[in-house]
């Protein structure tokens, strides 16, 4: 496996930014699939892999991993700020397609994230489901708004979510994952196989567990695994293994 560093100037940022890439090394030779793999809020593009074995299963599978830089965007078009959700979703692919031989068969490529990158994977997953076959959550917002309106919320945390949510914290419908999920229900739409993972220590696990819950009677393939743990990289160490098995063995174990 190869572990690339891409420097590059983005037009959607109007700044250079950061991809951090692991990939088999025959070059010209598409590999077998793609995971687009998004940091958390205090994160950035490298964390994945300084912290975690996901160069081990990305191994196992002939997977190239694409690892963005994205702040603390929450993975949005902010309304103060920079638009990351059209990078991550338009300019990202495009780039690493060009310049990586990537796989580009939709049903070879998925999205995963932790925390704030849980959110935008699964924002990603249901914005554009003829894109991305799985998605993966790991201790994700899974309530974007009860997470804005969390009145425990530092004043700095909340300045940031205005910068990208606008001075209201309004929440549109593009930006609610049961907003998103269900109008692809109303609308027949193909529909992204979705997996959350969350400790049960977790101050996340109620949002997930809710979530869960109103994923449970519907027609989309969704898992939930919940285990000991709490928001922490023991935790999303763990549950790569779990991660990967839904995506490449499409079996969940807890």
């Amino acid at each position: 496996m190869a572990h690339l560093t891409i420097d590059t100037g983005s037009p959607t940022l109007r700044m250079t930014t950061n991809i951090h890439v692991i990939s088999p090394v025959d070059t010209g030779i598409p590999t077998s699939s793609t995971l687009y793999l998004l940091h958390g809020a205090g994160d950035n593009a490298s964390t994945w892999h300084r912290l975690t074995t996901v160069e081990m299963f990305a191994a196992r599978y002939g997977c190239t991993v694409i690892m963005p830089e994205a702040g603390r965007s929450f993975y949005t078009d902010m309304v103060y700020g920079l638009d990351y959700f059209h990078y991550i979703t338009e300019e990202l692919p495009k780039l690493c397609g060009r310049l990586l031989h990537l796989n580009t068969d939709p049903e070879r490529t998925f999205v995963a994230g932790l925390s704030m990158g849980g959110y935008g994977a699964l924002k990603c997953a249901l914005t554009y489901p003829e894109r991305y076959a799985k998605a993966v959550s790991f201790s994700g917002v899974t309530d974007i708004r009860q997470r804005l309106n969390d009145p425990a919320m530092p004043e700095g945390m909340r300045r940031e979510m205005q910068a990208v949510f606008g001075p209201e914290l309004e929440v549109k419908p593009d930006q609610d994952v049961y907003a998103l999920s269900a109008k692809l229900i109303e609308e027949g739409r193909r529909l992204p196989a979705v997996l959350c993972c969350c400790g049960s220590e977790d101050p996340f696990v109620g949002m997930n567990r809710q979530f869960a819950a109103s994923m449970e009677n519907s027609p989309f393939d969704f898992r939930y695994v919940e285990g000991p743990g709490t928001h922490d990289w023991l935790f999303w160490e763990e549950h790569l293994k779990t991660a990967f098995d839904f995506l490449f063995e499409d079996k969940t174990q807890e």
